[in-house]
């Protein structure tokens, strides 16, 4: 699929703390990008994005047979991902033949210390991982594949699911989803069919393994996200699980566009998620797309190494890029993205007391928490005198 002058050169790819990968899907879709690049023949190299990481000779499995180099490659062609120091970034401009920003998450939507917002220099080119990056630049989509999920596809699409907001009796059953976001109150119209009880609070590090993650999602009816732009939403449609996202995304067109289906993902319409909870949405077309998209992985990354480094493809200027991403900065930084962990529970801060057993055992647990703070402090009274007598 490479043009052969495409194969003639070394590759660079900067990747932000690739010995991290379990933790972000980004960073794992870029280092399957790389196996992709180089099962077509590309020499291809890992290279850390922040120059003061710990040093490491290997990837875990099952990208332990990636290179590593500390340093970007002199003449190499450099494809830079999101976050990226200071000092790596002059390097590679410094080294680099040529230099693609391929940006999985808008430039800016983060803020420090974890910020990738990136100016791009005269002479650099830009692609976007998917519509929803951006509308306006060209994407080159790469589906991973979920290997622990496939088995809950499998079993899903034997055994089709759709909540019955109906006729359920003790609500239905939610994962609640903090991601990069806060946690906030779900719209009473939703909130209202949903039991708090029989309802799962998921963080960026809890379940601490895709399998657990997977097991807890298929013992629930939906899930309500408060992260824009997170995998585990289209994971979750991909077991029939319908997905609510209570925010707005200041470019909404990218659905049209977007490289996979995204039936029964619904953002900031609680009138439109009621109506996917009745009626469902079309699964097996998300599987259908999901699978095309994996058969599709070889020609896009060959696409995006003819567009970042084939003269004959048409850019817009740098300060046209860095123009088009100043325009979005405010609405980014009203997202206050990436959240800090105290944001992410209780869940309560989602699921407000509803039903009246709901408020009897909230206004319970206010009670044990102030009786528990006035036992504390009464002991501690107590360990303060105990100490004064042995004094005398």
């Amino acid at each position: 699929m490479l043009r052969q002058n495409l194969l003639r050169h070394r590759y660079s790819l900067l990747v932000s703390s690739p010995h991290n990968f379990n933790h972000s899907n980004g960073i794992s879709v870029l280092l399957d990008a790389a196996q992709q690049l180089r099962a077509q023949g590309a020499n291809v190299c890992i290279v850390p994005a922040e120059s003061n990481q710990p040093r490491y000779t290997h990837l875990p499995y099952p990208y332990d047979d990636l290179p590593i180099s500390h340093e970007v490659i002199p003449g190499s062609y450099v494809l830079i991902a999101d976050t990226i120091s200071p000092e790596r970034l002059e390097e590679a401009r410094i080294r680099a033949s040529r230099i693609c920003h391929y940006t999985l998450a808008p430039s800016g939507l983060f803020s420090a210390p974890f910020s990738n917002r990136v100016h791009i220099q005269q002479g650099e080119r830009q692609a976007v991982y998917s519509a929803l990056v951006s509308t306006r630049l060209p994407y080159f989509y790469f589906q991973s594949r979920f290997p622990e999920l496939e088995p809950w596809i499998a079993h899903s699409c034997s055994s089709p699911r759709r909540p019955d907001t109906r006729g359920k009796s003790g609500g239905l059953r939610a994962s609640i989803y903090a991601g990069k976001g806060y946690l906030r109150p779900v719209a009473r119209p939703l909130r209202k069919l949903i039991n708090r009880g029989d309802s799962r609070l998921i963080t960026r590090h809890e379940p601490s393994t895709k399998k657990e993650l997977y097991r807890l999602l298929s013992e629930t009816d939906l899930l309500v996200c408060f992260d824009p732009i997170t995998s585990l939403a289209h994971e979750a449609i991909l077991m029939g699980i319908p997905v609510y996202i209570p925010l707005s995304w200041d470019e909404p067109s990218y659905a049209e566009g977007y490289p996979v289906r995204l039936d029964g993902i619904e953002y900031n319409d609680v009138g439109r998620f009621l109506d996917i909870l009745d009626q469902g949405f079309d699964y097996q077309a998300v599987v259908d797309s999901y699978l095309s998209a994996i058969q599709a992985n070889g020609q896009s990354m060959a696409d995006l190494l003819s567009f970042a480094f084939d003269d004959s493809s048409p850019i817009p200027s740098a300060a046209e890029l860095n123009a088009y991403w100043d325009s979005r900065q405010r609405f980014f930084a009203s997202l206050k993205l990436p959240s800090p962990p105290s944001a992410w529970s209780p869940i309560e801060r989602a699921l407000l007391p509803y039903t009246p057993a709901e408020r009897v055992k909230a206004l319970i647990d206010v009670i044990c928490i102030r009786i528990a703070g006035l036992g504390e402090r009464l002991f501690s009274t107590l360990r303060r005198i105990k100490r004064v007598f042995r004094r005398s």
